[in-house]
């Protein structure tokens, strides 16, 4: 949830006006503190104000200052442990320097995204952080030229706007391997969300080069309806069982999905990973509570978040300066239960 630019309500404001005698922007100066307010004028606002229990709305306070200190994080939701986690480096960040966070659930919708984003072109906040974005090449670097932008996990190839992010393909291609020396060759591969962020982009191309380094089958579904779901994997799972018998492993793209898949190969009377071996992605609280625990990539997801934090803070005290640094953090193969 997130207060939105165009839910400011102004009547209040101009009841103030109507109660004390003056123009909106009269108040509007009082509240500033502007001093080309006469002393008499600005008692009667302050009365009005009072008298109505006038509480000024801070949003639209901050449009008339050079700063806000407030910054806007937009991610695809909250439910994901994983995105919580960038999100508590970034506020611990933004804590330390006096800044607020305003944290905008954007669920893959295009048009929302592209809604919240005009907050940072009508100067809302200071900056933007993008931790999942279906924003076009052109459309990010036509930001970043004007704004502070950082992205942090997903990126958009090939864009001018700065971000933090680890090797997706590198931790994949591990993964595989893993997977393969345990004696796996008939390993499935489910894909949750988008086709076209770049985590999903550069996990499924190191799962497809390693099969064939190996000579191996591709087993592959891609499911859309849910995000990092437990219940796509639940039921990409089933119809990849039941049209393919010989599946002994799976690579999921996230833990919260590998937790519908083991839940699935379970109710069938199989054991993981004695018959079917699991892995999944990003070294979540879901991949330890799972039974058995999974096998995972830890990616280091809240110094992710303070890391883009401090790259913001500084693209916002040299605005002028356009940075296109591309910074990548180490990740580990966690090797648990279920492979």
């Amino acid at each position: 949830m997130c207060l939105c630019y165009n839910e400011i309500n102004m009547s209040t404001i101009q009841q103030v006006a109507s109660l004390a005698r003056v123009s909106v922007a009269t108040v509007s100066r009082v509240i500033n503190q502007s001093a080309n307010v006469s002393e008499v004028t600005r008692q009667r606002v302050e009365l009005a104000i009072q008298r109505l229990n006038y509480q000024p709305n801070a949003m639209g306070t901050f449009l008339r200052k050079d700063k806000t200190n407030m910054i806007l994080v937009l991610v695809h939701s909250v439910d994901n442990p994983f995105f919580s986690m960038i999100i508590q480096g970034i506020e611990n960040i933004a804590h330390h320097n006096n800044y607020n966070v305003l944290i905008c659930t954007t669920y893959g919708d295009r048009e929302r995204e592209k809604h919240y984003v005009k907050m940072l072109r009508n100067h809302y906040v200071d900056g933007m952080i993008l931790i999942s974005n279906t924003l076009q090449l052109e459309e990010i670097n036509d930001l970043n030229q004007s704004y502070p932008v950082v992205q942090t996990i997903e990126y958009v190839p090939g864009s001018n706007a700065p971000y933090y992010s680890v090797d997706f393909y590198m931790a994949s291609f591990e993964l595989m391997e893993h997977l393969i020396a345990s004696g796996r060759r008939n390993i499935a591969y489910v894909h949750t969300g988008s086709t076209q962020i770049v985590s999903n982009i550069e996990k499924y191309r190191a799962y497809k080069d390693v099969l064939n380094k190996h000579g191996l089958p591709v087993l592959c579904e891609v499911s859309e309806e849910y995000y990092f779901g437990y219940i796509s994997g639940k039921a990409v799972a089933s119809v990849l069982l039941d049209e393919k018998p010989e599946i002994d492993a799976f690579f999921a793209t996230s833990d919260l999905t590998a937790v519908g898949i083991i839940d699935e190969i379970q109710s069938r009377n199989l054991r993981v990973p004695e018959d079917i071996s699991v892995v999944g992605f990003d070294n979540t609280i879901f991949s330890s509570v799972s039974q058995p625990a999974i096998t995972t990539v830890e990616l280091n997801t809240y110094e992710l978040g303070c890391k883009a934090m401090e790259l913001l803070l500084k693209r916002i005290e040299k605005p002028e300066t356009l940075d296109t640094t591309a910074h990548t953090l180490p990740f580990q193969v966690i090797k648990k239960e279920s492979s």
